[in-house]
């Protein structure tokens, strides 16, 4: 399966009717992403791509540039049973350490393992 979007804004500020000043909207102008899914014998195998770009960030003290940046990720889900599946996530394995939001953590890569039941 190979699925993507692109998202367009158009913009990246607007008038604020109470500062009558332009603010950004905290969102970049473009961002895209596409991903590719293989359904095999030995489990189900993602592989997901995001790129945002830069947009300026403003939410009361918390002010400054986002991005841009280029994720790649990799999921990995073996069915063990019909109820019980494991996962392993490796996030952001180019390790583009980048913020999401100003005033959080810089995001760096991740291995994510987990078992999930379905009953």
């Amino acid at each position: 399966i190979f699925d993507g979007n692109l998202s367009w804004y158009g913009t990246t500020e607007f008038y604020n009717e109470l500062t009558r000043e332009n603010d950004p909207i905290n969102a970049p102008e473009w961002k895209w992403n596409a991903n590719m899914k293989w359904n095999t014998s030995i489990g189900d195998i993602i592989l997901a791509y995001r790129h945002v770009n830069k947009f300026q960030w403003s939410d009361g003290i918390w002010t400054g540039s986002i991005g841009p940046y280029d994720i790649l990720d990799l999921f990995y889900t073996c069915h063990i049973t019909k109820n019980l599946d494991f996962n392993i996530s490796a996030l952001n394995i180019n390790n583009d350490l980048h913020k999401e939001l100003i005033g959080g953590a810089i995001m760096g890569r991740q291995i994510v393992m987990r078992f999930t039941s379905n009953f």
